[in-house]
């Protein structure tokens, strides 16, 4: 015997030898590879999500303390402070603009979420042609915004065949104005907006009903529970997850969005439809002040987080 075994017997020790500190050196190398690879995997995709996201708005947050005007290029980019964020929230506007977004989220996510549980539950259902109808559903929000901005634009014209409609049935006795009109201009702007989102808060909904286990139905059914008891003692408990995502992507996308607004009444009349978001766009490229439309975006993004955690928390509680 030689080596480790021969040094081993010499001392009276059967235990085994240890390997050789190559062995064990490339076993912990392959540890350490194996802890990293997943990381490795996930990195160019981080890299991405840093370039599109993390450096616009860490750059936006960066300008919203400076003074940048396109109006006088000679400036250049000057450092003001929390100025813009005074000037923002000492300009009754911008109350004025808060209350109109709230307006604008809240029905959106009303309207979105009746309807998306009307269709939701009617699609959940056994009927011919089932298939086809949840197919159909999607239409609405597969056509691009703007071109559904333009369509609804024509159909609520004072003009157009929606007042052609509700004549032609004795329902009203004049044209209205439904996008010049301060008190209309807001509901026609949420009614197009939610035939545009609500496929998508259905498509979640139906997802969520499905996942329900059938025997839960065919115990309540059982016990002598109606369709009413059944509805609330078990679709609604089944379906709390998806409702709370399906509620909060309704408040972020209504909260980010401006294709409505901007394409139907451009913030009008009378600023009755100017939403935050569209505030932000429009001080930016109309009037070419990026500080301050910047830090008008970081106000809204500092709300939709607000929003979002207490929302969270709130239903975290229950």
């Amino acid at each position: 015997m030689s080596g480790p075994a021969a040094a081993g017997a010499a001392r009276g020790d059967n235990r085994p030898a240890a390997p050789p500190r190559d062995r064990r050196r490339s076993a912990a190398a392959w540890r350490r590879e194996a802890l990293l690879f997943p990381y490795l995997l996930v990195a160019p995709a981080m890299l991405v999500l840093a370039v599109i996201f993390l450096y616009p708005l860490g750059y936006s947050l960066w300008l919203s303390f400076h003074s940048l005007n396109l109006n006088r290029p000679w400036q250049g980019t000057v450092w003001v402070g929390l100025e813009n964020y005074q000037e923002i929230l000492t300009d009754p506007g911008f109350y004025e603009s808060l209350w109109r977004t709230a307006y604008w989220t809240v029905g959106s996510l009303v309207g979105e979420l009746a309807l998306a549980f009307v269709a939701a539950l009617v699609l959940n259902q056994t009927f011919p042609g089932r298939a086809i109808a949840r197919a159909v559903i999607l239409i609405p929000w597969a056509v691009p915004t703007v071109l559904v901005a333009i369509v609804f634009s024509t159909m609520f014209n004072a003009q157009g065949i929606v007042n052609e409609l509700l004549f032609e049935a004795g329902l009203i006795s004049d044209y209205i104005p439904w996008l010049s009109s301060t008190d209309w201009a807001m509901p026609t702007l949420i009614f197009a907006h939610v035939w545009k989102s609500f496929p998508f808060l259905t498509i979640m909904l139906l997802a969520g009903l499905q996942s329900i286990p059938k025997d839960l139905y065919e115990a309540a059914s059982i016990d002598g529970a109606g369709p009413w008891h059944r509805f609330v003692h078990v679709t609604l408990p089944g379906l709390r997850s998806v409702m709370v995502i399906a509620v909060l992507l309704s408040v972020i996308f209504s909260l980010k969005g401006i294709d409505f607004p901007y394409i139907m009444t451009f913030g009008g009349p009378a600023d009755s439809t100017k939403v935050i978001a569209f505030d932000a766009f429009h001080t930016a490229f109309h009037q070419y002040s990026f500080g301050l439309a910047s830090a008008i975006a970081t106000v809204l993004t500092i709300i939709t987080a607000i929003v979002s955690y207490a929302y969270l928390r709130l239903r975290g509680s229950e």
